[in-house]
């Protein structure tokens, strides 16, 4: 039943002194006053049965009048607001306000609509309002998304390293925030990218997300979609998916059947990308929530797909730093258990054939092979040794036996040590200790081991009759600094910031090793909380100082042993 207006406004439209319409459940004009019919310069008959689109609002602003206009039909409650209106007097903002109109014999209702020209001055306070709004939206809206970045990626961030996991948990983050479908897809080795991950705002539609290919093979001329994505590492956005963008994308079938399957009204396809390398990407699709995805949305999900794919390249990197762990730990119990072993034989062997056959008369050739292969084997053990030791400090599992010992009894230990090497080499030494009796909190086995390490390269890299000294004051801070000096050839500026690199070895090495004795002596220093440093100078020779933890000193007075007077020869 058509809507007809009631004969008591005919009167009151003749004398309104603003535009007024009264128009229909269509939005057709019922009813114009004469300065309606003046505004848009048009006789009142003209106008009566037109679509009230016709009065000359710009498309955007008409958008904006219907969804009032049905907002009053529906609620029964007035509606206003101001926009700009060019009637025949020119463009000019108008305060419109709608209001229910009841018609006559219970027909269909009315919605009576008046206009009003705004003062110049009420033109400009109406824009200063309209624009602080538009400003409070758009900040409204960034706290929102800056909100959902933040609560986004802590979520990824302090998840478990497991990439799987982390596909999954990116593609529920984004439903229904920034989708109603949400795709995720995983290069692999090789010419194929998989779907890991499917989320969907309606669960009782998930079951659609079966009927998708899980598995697809690359193509190089993908005109459209996931595959171009995937090869070009540019994002797509496309606002409104239409027929003639189907069709136009019929070269890449699995692409449109994706979007008639979900029903798809808009989508963007963003690549997940780390250190240069494509890991796969996330497709977002909107279909019954009706979005329309813009700009502002493709650098939303860009914006998240960056931190996502730092996280999910993280867990990848940790999953193949844990598999490398596992894989040194079997190498390393190859070493201990399956050549440890069988060198024991060797050196078991080796003495049997001192004692034996070596020690009698005219076995002086096999005497000499066998002190050879007892040199060797006992090479071979301090390898293996540095390596068990090494593998233990990167893994951190490199237990200490905690003690208190006091550091000239250490020193003199180690020296004593290394006299029977130095001596043969025709090497001078000495030391000079504290001289109050100065307690380390320490592993003194491995402590030992530190000062082996040094005192011996300095009789490796010292030529005969050179000198090697070794010392030890208070540094402060509760430390105790230790210091090894030797005469011998020095090491190359060049050289000097990596001789604590593991594996690193001087090209003019005299003797070859594993070339972890200086990075396992670091380690060790820095287990117990200390700091080691070289300093050298080519043909003058070099200072190796490293630092302890001091214990409680007695501060009494101790007698040194005889090389601890002075810098005495021993």
């Amino acid at each position: 039943m058509a809507a007809r207006l009631p004969t008591s406004f005919a009167a009151a439209f003749a004398v309104l002194p603003d535009p007024a319409y009264v128009l229909d459940d269509g939005g057709r004009i019922l009813a114009c006053s004469q300065a309606g019919a003046r505004a848009v310069g048009k006789p009142v008959e003209a106008l009566l049965g037109r679509h009230w689109g016709e009065l000359g609002f710009a498309p955007e602003e008409m958008a904006r009048l219907e969804s009032a206009r049905a907002r009053v039909r529906v609620t029964g409650y007035a509606s206003d607001l101001e926009l700009p209106w060019t009637t025949e007097a020119g463009p000019r903002r108008h305060a419109l306000v709608l209001q229910p109109l009841p018609a006559e014999d219970d027909g269909p209702g009315c919605v009576l609509v008046t206009a009003r020209p705004l003062t110049d001055a009420e033109a400009v306070f109406s824009r200063a309002m309209e624009l602080e709004l538009a400003a409070r939206a758009e900040v409204e809206q960034a706290e929102r998304r800056r909100s959902f970045l933040y609560q986004a990626m802590t979520t990824l961030f302090t998840h478990p390293p497991d990439p799987q996991g982390m596909y999954t948990l990116l593609a529920h983050l984004t439903v229904p925030d920034l989708a109603d479908w949400c795709l995720v897809d995983a290069l692999e080795q090789g010419p194929w990218v998989t779907r890991v991950a499917v989320a969907c705002l309606d669960p009782t539609q998930q079951e659609r997300a079966g009927a998708l290919p899980t598995r697809t093979e690359l193509r190089e001329d993908a005109p459209v979609g996931l595959l171009r994505v995937l090869r070009t590492g540019e994002p797509e956005l496309v606002p409104a998916v239409t027929d003639s963008l189907l069709r136009a994308a019929a070269a890449e079938p699995a692409h449109p059947a994706l979007l008639r399957l979900l029903q798809a009204r808009s989508y963007m396809i963003v690549p997940l990308r780390a250190r240069g390398h494509t890991l796969g990407a996330v497709t977002f699709v909107s279909s019954g929530s009706g979005r329309r995805y813009g700009p502002d949305d493709l650098a939303l999900a860009e914006d998240l797909c960056l931190r996502a794919s730092l996280a999910i390249d993280n867990a990848r990197l940790v999953g193949e730093s844990r598999r490398a762990a596992r894989a040194r730990e079997d190498l390393l119990a190859v070493v201990s258990h399956d050549l440890k072993n069988p060198l024991g034989v060797v050196q078991l062997g080796a003495a049997l054939l001192l004692r034996g056959a070596g020690a009698k008369p005219g076995g002086e050739s096999v005497a000499k092979q066998a002190t050879r292969i007892q040199d060797a084997t006992e090479r071979m053990s301090r390898l293996i040794s540095d390596l068990l030791d090494w593998g233990r400090l990167e893994a951190g599992g490199l237990p200490l036996e905690w003690g208190e010992y006091a550091l000239s009894a250490l020193l003199t230990e180690a020296l004593d040590a290394i006299r029977p090497l130095a001596e043969a080499k025709g090497l001078h030494l000495s030391v000079d200790l504290p001289s109050v009796d100065t307690r380390v909190r320490c592993d003194r086995v491995r402590v030992l081991q530190v000062l082996g390490n040094l005192l011996g390269n300095a009789v490796k890299f010292t030529s005969v009759g050179g000198h090697l000294a070794l010392s030890a004051r208070p540094a402060g801070g509760g430390e105790v600094s230790i210091h090894v000096r030797d005469t011998g050839s020095g090491i190359a500026p060049d050289a000097l910031p990596h001789i604590f690199d593991r594996y690193w070895q001087a090209r003019d090495a005299a003797s070859r090793g594993t070339g972890l004795g200086l990075a396992i002596a670091k380690g060790l220093v820095e287990a117990h909380g200390g700091g080691i440093r070289a300093e050298s100078t080519l043909g003058v020779g070099s200072i190796f100082t490293f630092t302890l933890p001091s214990a409680a000193a007695s501060m009494t007075p101790q007698p040194h042993p005889p090389l601890a007077r002075g810098a005495a020869d021993a």
